[in-house]
């Protein structure tokens, strides 16, 4: 029997490996958005820090929170690491909703992103998926910010960058119809020791290259934060 989502909702999925330190004001940014629909889904990839305190902590700061309140807040621990990938596919497998969004454990999404990208989808039924710009700050620094120029616009052009091996849509603003994903999947996993930071390129590659339709929103909708010890920078 197909897998029924629950209209309008929109899941947000974060993928959290030793994010102690910033896990607690990403999750802030995501309970206060102006969409009230929202299922928050934690994916614990076998953190060795104290990760799972500071969740607990924040889970119980805001037990009255309609979230929390109406169990749409979903924590899962995985029992070791798994790697980017794996964590952020049992989240889209654990999401319910019409939507699903990606979120990066140590990213600040602005307070109106859901709202916004929920819109474009409803508004545009001929797009599957939907990023924003993006803006970039230093660890402890939030009030100056960057705007990353690497996002581009338009379907034909954003498909062109892909289909040359390029990319040019940032994996942690992603939106997605939650009927996609039941039909092509999440990301590729790679052996333990060969990952690379292009697992997410390749998995919008896969998606615009099947011919679903990609956009990103021209606003800044989501901040991300830049410090020595994050993935990417390694």
């Amino acid at each position: 029997m197909k897998f029924q989502r629950v209209p309008n909702l929109a899941s947000i999925v974060i993928g959290a490996y030793n994010a102690s330190r910033h896990i607690e004001e990403t999750l802030d940014s995501l309970i206060h958005q102006t969409y009230p629909h929202i299922e928050i889904i934690v994916v614990n990839d076998g953190s060795t820090d104290n990760t799972d305190l500071i969740i607990q902590q924040w889970v119980q700061k805001h037990r009255n929170h309609p979230v929390i309140r109406e169990n749409r807040f979903v924590y899962h621990q995985l029992p070791y690491n798994i790697g980017f990938s794996g964590a952020f596919t049992t989240g889209y497998f654990l999401a319910r909703g019409e939507f699903i969004a990606t979120q990066a454990a140590d990213d600040i999404s602005h307070p109106e992103r859901i709202e916004k990208q929920v819109r474009f989808l409803q508004e545009n039924t001929n797009f599957c998926l939907c990023g924003t710009s993006i803006a970039w700050f230093e660890d402890g620094n939030f009030e100056k910010q960057y705007v990353l120029d690497f996002v581009k616009y338009g379907y034909e052009n954003i498909a062109g960058i892909y289909m040359s091996g390029g990319h040019c849509v940032c994996h942690g603003t992603l939106m997605m119809r939650g009927s996609l994903f039941d039909l092509l999947g999440g990301l590729e996993r790679y052996p333990r020791g060969t990952e690379t930071v292009s697992e997410d390129m390749y998995f919008i590659t896969r998606y615009v290259l099947t011919g679903y339709s990609v956009e990103n929103l021209p606003e800044i909708l989501y901040y991300y934060r830049r410090y020595p010890e994050q993935r990417t920078q390694q």
